[in-house]
Order: C-alpha cells, then structure tokens, then sequence
C-alpha cells in the first residue's frame, strides 16, 4: 500500500512539489510567529514589580545656577505642597531614568572576578512606598543611610539571581560602582521599567547623592493620586510647580498611558505577524481544496474502478488523506531540520524552549489544518459510484 502510494504521489510530483513547498513556508513562518510569541507572553507574564495605575510622572526645570543644598530644599518643599493636595497620596523624586520612559542606563564593575552589569535607576527614599514596591529581603533606604560610611543601593531579585545564585542573601554585600562604594540594603522580587515586554534583567537603585556629585538632582518626579482624579488635579499640581520653580517648563503624563505606548513594539509586530499567519493558512487549505478536488476529478476513473474491485468509501478517503499526510510530512520533516538549528546552534538569544514549542505548535497546527482540507475532497471522491465513472470512462 506504502509503496503504490509512492508511486502515485512521484506521478503526481508537479502538484504535490506545490502542496510541499507551501507546507514548508507555513511550517517555517509558524514556528518563527510561535516562537516569538511565547517568549514575549512569557516574559509578559512575569510583574512589573511596581504599580502605574492611578500614577503621573512629572517633569520640571530647576534653575542651574542652584547650589544642592537649596535645591534639596526646594524638592522637599515641593513634595510637601503636593501632598497636601487632597488627590495625591504620594509623592516621589526620581532621576533621569524614569518607568517606560525609553531610556536605559548601566553600570558595571569587575568584583571577584566576575564582570557584574546591572541597569541603574536614581531615586528616592519614597520610591518604594509611592510605586508600591514590594522587597523580598532587606528594606529601603532612609534619609540616615545617605549619612552612613558607604552610600546605600538596592538590586532586583534577577541581580541576584545571575550573579549570586549560591548565596543566601545580597543584603549588607558592598560593592564599588561608578567610582564609589555602595552597600546593598535591600533587593526586590522581579523589576522591569521599561515595558511589561522587556527582559527581567538585574537592576540596581541609587540615592540622588550619587547624581548630586555631578550637579546633577532629580528634575521629575512620580505622583500616586486617588483613582479618577488627574482631571480635576492636574491644573493644580501644574500651578504648584511652576509657582515653586519660576519655570513654565513642567511636563505632566498618565504612567497607564506610557506603558500601553512602551508594548506597541511588541504589540503591534506580533498582531502583525498574527494577521500574516491567518492569511497564509487560508491560502494554504485553499490550495489544498483545489488541488484535491482537481486530482479527484482527473481521476474518477481511478477511483471507480477501485471500488468496482471492492474498495470501501472508508479505504478511498484513507487514500486520500494519506497522500496528503505524506506529502505534509516530507516538508515537515524537511522544514524542522532547519528550525531545530535555531536553538542548537543558538543563532538568536532566546532560550531554546520557545523555538522547540514553535516546532510543536507549528507542526500540530499544520497537520489539523490539512486533516480537515482532505477530509471533506476525500468523502466526495468516496462517495463516487462505481457505474457512473467508469461509464464516463
């Protein structure tokens, strides 16, 4: 049976070269789509480590000419009048880095041996009460630690987890960065600024002490207000600030309204990709359909002389479907050759798992999809009568 089967299908080779060859993109075009979307979903699926909702980021302009002292006054003076606005429930001062902003800063220092590169981000000892930081060791920084002999620094859960893996806890390590040397105080769970896309990678947190030494304070700031209420506050917190500054120059944003605009480059080239996908598998089934009914009809008198020999409309449709499984199989087999290299021979950094699951689901997707294309070609030509093709014969 395997073997006429063979030799029907090398007769038929221009059609089934066809049906091969658009097996073989759909097959290499899934697994990429399959791919590239687990591993995005997954590293979606891991927390922020901080809460936007209901939070505005604040941009203003301090006067250069300012020494640190007065504008260490000036903030808190302005911390202070914000939150005695009723619809703000916390204020904090943060650096040049600031959640879906874009911008991404590192640091990194060779200790022990081992090269240690972290992101780094400048704020205050509000941070963590006003963006609802939760620590999983240690605590946050406090206005006396700025006083202490080394200036203190928090690291994420992954600085640990990549660098220190063996170690219990980070907590009181000292390390020197950016030319001084800092004290881990506390570490966080998972921490991701950038977008809920991004890669957890290790994060660190430094005082404004360490941009002060640059002339350099903290010009934006994170406000936490009561649900629904940027509306009615926001003409207030502006007038604040400008009143304080003597500068027009203050930017306001809703944070929820940044982090939908930080996942529209992820966002949109996978609903892109999607689009693509779904257009291809139409295409292909239809393909399929008019290559099984043309096949079916230039070979009716096959057909009907199979079942005058005794063929059951069950043996007809198995032809059939089988044809075509072997057929979808040789570029299956042809097209996972070439995307097991991917993750074998770590051609992109991403973890292996997501490609080998885009083989499965590629592979899986494709073969329902031609199941049902033959299914219903092959019941028509099982359905033949014996007497009326071989009479047209």
């Amino acid at each position: 049976m395997l073997s006429h089967l063979l030799k029907l299908m090398w007769n038929k080779r221009r059609a089934n070269s066809m049906i091969f060859l658009e097996i073989l993109l759909a097959f290499i075009v899934l697994f990429g789509v399959y791919g590239f979307i687990a591993y995005n979903l997954d590293r979606y699926s891991s927390p922020l480590g901080f809460s936007y909702e209901h939070s505005v980021g604040v941009r203003l302009d301090f006067e250069d000419d300012l020494d640190s002292l007065v504008v260490l006054d000036l903030q808190e003076r302005i911390r202070t009048e914000l939150l005695d606005l009723p619809e703000v429930e916390a204020a904090t001062w943060i650096g040049p880095v600031n959640p879906f902003g874009g911008s991404t800063w590192h640091t990194g220092n060779e200790i022990d041996g081992q090269l240690i590169s972290t992101q780094m981000m400048f704020v205050d000892n509000h941070f963590a009460e006003t963006a609802e930081v939760t620590l999983a060791d240690g605590r946050w920084f406090t206005e006396e630690d700025l006083l202490a002999k080394y200036r203190p620094m928090i690291v994420n859960q992954e600085f640990k987890d990549r660098y220190f893996p063996g170690v219990a806890s980070v907590v009181d390590s000292i390390f020197d960065f950016s030319g001084s040397e800092h004290i881990i105080v506390g570490m966080t769970g998972d921490f991701k600024y950038k977008s809920n896309f991004a890669e957890n990678y290790p994060l660190s947190f430094f005082p404004q002490a360490d941009r002060l030494d640059q002339n350099e304070p903290f010009e934006m700031m994170i406000l936490r207000l009561q649900p629904n209420s940027l509306a009615q506050v926001e003409e207030s917190i502006y007038k604040l600030l400008v009143d304080n500054t003597k500068n027009p120059d203050v930017v306001i944003w809703d944070m929820a309204k940044d982090r939908r605009k930080a996942n529209r480059s992820i966002v949109i080239p996978m609903v892109i990709l999607i689009v693509i996908s779904a257009f291809l598998l139409i295409n292909i089934a239809l393909g399929l359909f008019g290559v099984l009914f043309t096949q079916i009809n230039r070979r009716r008198a096959e057909i009907g002389l199979r079942k005058a020999m005794g063929a059951t409309p069950g043996q007809v449709t198995a032809q059939f479907i089988l044809e075509v499984v072997l057929v979808t199989g040789a570029g299956l087999l042809v097209g996972t050759f070439f995307a097991i290299q991917v993750p074998f021979l770590e051609l992109l950094p991403i973890p292996g798992k997501f490609f080998y699951f885009g083989i499965g689901a590629a592979i899986l997707t494709i073969v329902l999809i031609v199941l049902l294309c033959a299914f219903i070609p092959s019941r028509q030509a099982a359905g033949l009568h014996p007497a009326d093709v071989l009479h047209e014969g």
